[in-house]
């Protein structure tokens, strides 16, 4: 049977179109949806086939569309209403664990003996034409109470469970705040239209409620219903979807529910007019019996019956006069024409009106598949004008939508990854001046000022970097100093220790040496005798003798050797070697006579002994003078003498001693000329000036070359204050490095070589006796020049 469509089929053909198309998309986002809703799948699947279980019953007048309507429509708007409410409890967030549980329980057994209720009170009720709904329904009206129960076990079911629904999001909607509440409200609203329908519904099937009424209150809030849901499913923070998505949605409902209303308005005019042609109909045949034609001209009517003497006045179906029975049971209607169906066949259903002519009882009858075939093609150019306008919609949705928002939206996420995936050169093309363009302006702005501002950053840790590295080097570096400046101290002290444990074995020898001179002097003779005087002048006249060639020094050993022994000398070796060490390589004639007897021969030997004594006596003063120097020097270089402790100091004295302690420190090739004028006398501290002059003097002699190194010291006294200038002739200080030298730890030495504090304590001691410091350097020349203010100034 070809389907003949009405106004509802429209209706529930975009119905299916809207919730197929979001089932699809939810289907291919599946994996990337939560559990809980994962659970909007089966609201939308039912909701779909409920829409097609009505576009079936809507499109064709058979029959077997009632066992649709209670097998598939039915069952599938109760596990609607089940889905929606397990939904509900996991909407924005899963509330009520032991509610849901039991709450699913009670509405599965609910909704399975409605169903079972239902499917079986169906075969108790008769299967006819509904006027109102214009398609084959159950009967809606029985005496059995079983069977208004089984009616009434639907829409019940579908009241409680969503009255129970409403009780949850009402409980969530109290308990959110912001967006949640929201969407919350959202999702309540929609699920109240639901419960309006179950309630309409129950209202229409105790004849309280208008089927029209109902069937335009259906289609209108369920779209509405059904945009709802989607938009706020959406809208969720866990469904993925996209603009795009979102904007065919709305642009797709708000197009079929324009549609729809078009289509009511539409529809109720073309009703209109339809009866306004029937009720043209039936005057024109009513003028025509009234004029005396037996057989009027009729254009949409198949019968004109005359109930009165029971005959045909036209019969275009063949009926016979047993059917005029079953009109004559159709309650009259002489103002509209209405709606019976006098058999169970399509064929059956007509379109009735009476009316009187002559005083003879008329009934005119209208074919309703005519009327459907009209409205038919109506129905079909709807359709056919929405998947027309969808094709439009999509067509150009690329110069609509994409070009002016979905593509500068990806454009502009496009930029934001990017930006946040570090790309901070990334710029995004602004296409237009409206509030996408504005964004994307923004955007450009802001990413920017964020490169600009990290480029800044990254410039400003960069030298924070290097000045804490820096800073670091120069800590590790001062901390080795101090290390070092911390050894030098201790050692200074050590030194200072030692040299004054020196000073006492040094005093011990000097006593000795004097009494041993002091005992010579004191052992006198009374009388010399001739042999003592001749060997007292034979030693003095040897002391200013040269040595003769290395040559012949062996030569003249030997003859030495063999006169002492000639003259019975005990070990004539020794002595002969002792007389070389003191020059005597021969004896002359004039004293040879002093060997001739046993006593000059004694007399020689002990004034020799005596000569040899005085002789390493002299030696060892002189070492141990030196020793006491350097002892002085040591003590007064290591120890700082408290502040207050000024005296009057010999600045040559002071020089005198460091030049006495480095003498054996310098490098062999160096020569120090070293000149006085003057002798000044200054007020200050003698252990702080030693170090001055160390310092000095030492950098001089390591600055020197290793060949044909000088150091000039000059020491002068003016009028008011005292000038030392020390220079040596090595390669010099470099210039950019020169105002540097006096900075605390500076120094060009290796590491080890030197502590960087030198020059540095050189100047603060200088300073500190009011005096001051400069420095010239080139190469080959660098000059120090210090002045002092005199002690008498």
């Amino acid at each position: 049977m070809a389907p003949l469509l009405n106004l509802y089929s429209f209706f529930y053909f975009g119905l299916c179109l809207v919730s197929g198309i979001a089932f699809v998309y939810f289907m291919s986002r599946k994996e990337d949806l939560t559990p809980t809703f994962r659970g909007l799948l089966i609201p939308l699947i039912c909701l779909f086939f409920w829409s097609v279980a009505w576009s079936i019953c809507n499109s064709f007048v058979a029959p077997w569309t009632a066992y649709v309507f209670v097998f598939l429509k039915n069952p599938v708007i109760l596990i609607l209403g089940v889905a929606s409410s397990h939904l509900a409890f996991g909407f924005q967030e899963n509330s009520f664990p032991r509610w849901k549980q039991w709450s699913l329980r009670v509405h599965i057994t609910l909704a399975v003996l409605a169903i079972f209720a239902n499917g079986s009170g169906f075969f108790f009720r008769e299967v006819h034409f509904d006027p109102k709904m214009e398609f084959y329904v159950p009967d809606q009206q029985s005496t059995s109470l079983i069977v208004q129960l089984s009616i009434l076990s639907i829409a019940g079911t579908m009241f409680l469970v969503l009255g129970n629904t409403i009780v949850v999001l009402f409980a969530k909607y109290l308990k959110f705040q912001g967006l949640q509440k929201r969407n919350t409200g959202g999702f309540l609203l929609a699920i109240l239209g639901i419960l309006s329908l179950a309630l309409a519904d129950i209202l229409v099937d105790l004849n309280y409620f208008s089927k029209p009424t109902f069937l335009f209150l259906l289609t209108n809030l369920t779209i509405i219903i059904m945009t709802i849901l989607i938009l706020v499913s959406l809208n969720q923070e866990t469904i993925p979807s996209t603009v795009g998505f979102k904007i065919m949605t709305f642009n797709l409902t708000i197009l079929y529910l324009i549609l729809s209303i078009v289509a009511n308005f539409l529809f109720n005019r073309f009703r209109v007019d339809f009866q306004n042609e029937m009720s043209r109909e039936k005057h024109s045949i009513k003028t025509q019996l009234e004029l005396g034609s037996t057989y009027p001209f009729v254009y949409l009517s198949e019968l004109v019956i005359d109930i009165q003497n029971q005959n045909f006045r036209i019969n275009k179906v063949n009926f016979t006069k047993e059917n005029i029975k079953e009109f004559k049971k159709v309650s009259s209607s002489f103002e509209s024409f209405q709606l019976h169906s006098l058999t169970n066949e399509p064929s059956g259903i007509y379109w009735t009106s009476d009316f009187y002519a002559k005083n003879h009882h008329f009934l005119v009858a209208i074919p309703y598949i005519e009327y459907r075939n009209k409205v038919h093609q109506t129905v079909v150019w709807l359709i056919v004008t929405l998947l027309f306008s969808l094709f439009t919609i999509f067509m150009l949705y690329p110069v609509l939508h994409k070009t002016s928002i979905v593509y500068p939206l990806t454009r502009l996420l496009a930029g934001i990854r990017k930006m946040h995936s570090g790309d901070l050169f990334v710029t995004v093309k602004v296409s237009s001046r409206d509030e996408i363009g504005e964004l994307s302006n923004s955007f450009n702005e802001m990413i920017s000022i964020v490169r600009d501002a990290r480029l800044q950053l990254e410039q400003k840790i960069k030298e924070r970097t290097e000045s804490l590295n820096q800073t670091i080097l120069e800590l590790r570096e001062t901390q080795e100093q101090l290390l070092h400046a911390e050894r030098m101290s201790t050692l200074g002290k050590i030194a200072a220790s030692v040299a004054h444990e020196i000073n006492n074995p040094l005093a011990a020898i000097k006593g000795s040496i004097q009494f041993i001179k002091d005992g010579q002097a004191n052992v006198v003779s009374s009388e010399k005798t001739e042999l003592v005087l001749l060997a007292e002048q034979f030693l003095e006249e040897f002391k200013t003798q040269k040595r003769s060639e290395v040559t012949s020094r062996f030569k003249r050993k030997k003859e030495l050797i063999a006169y002492f022994k000639s003259k019975s000398i005990p070990d004539p070796i020794s002595l002969a070697d002792t007389c070389f060490d003191f020059k005597i390589e021969t004896i002359p004639e004039e004293y040879q006579k002093i060997f001739d007897t046993e006593e000059g021969r004694n007399t020689f030997q002990s004034k020799l002994n005596e000569f040899v004594i005085g002789f390493h006596l002299g030696i060892i003063e002189t070492a141990v003078e030196r020793a006491s120097k350097i002892v002085f020097a040591l003590k007064h270089h290591s120890y700082a003498g408290p502040k207050e402790s000024q005296k009057l100091l010999s600045l040559k004295e002071g020089i005198d001693s460091v030049l006495s302690m480095y003498s054996t420190s310098w490098k062999q090739s160096i020569e120090i000329d070293w000149k006085i004028s003057g002798d000044p006398v200054i007020l200050g501290h003698a252990d702080e000036l030693v170090q001055v002059w160390t310092n000095l003097i030492y950098n001089a002699i390591q600055a020197c070359p290793k060949e044909g190194g000088k150091i000039q010291i000059f020491l002068k006294e003016e009028e008011t204050e005292a000038i030392v200038s020390i220079e040596d002739n090595g390669k010099g200080i470099p210039e950019e490095i020169l105002p540097r030298i006096f900075e605390p730890f500076f120094t060009t030495k290796e590491l080890g070589m030197g502590t960087g504090l030198g020059l540095s304590i050189v100047q603060k001691i200088i300073q500190n006796h009011n005096g001051n410091i400069q420095v010239e350097s080139r190469p080959g020349k660098t000059l120090f020049t210090i002045r002092i203010p005199l002690a008498k100034s």
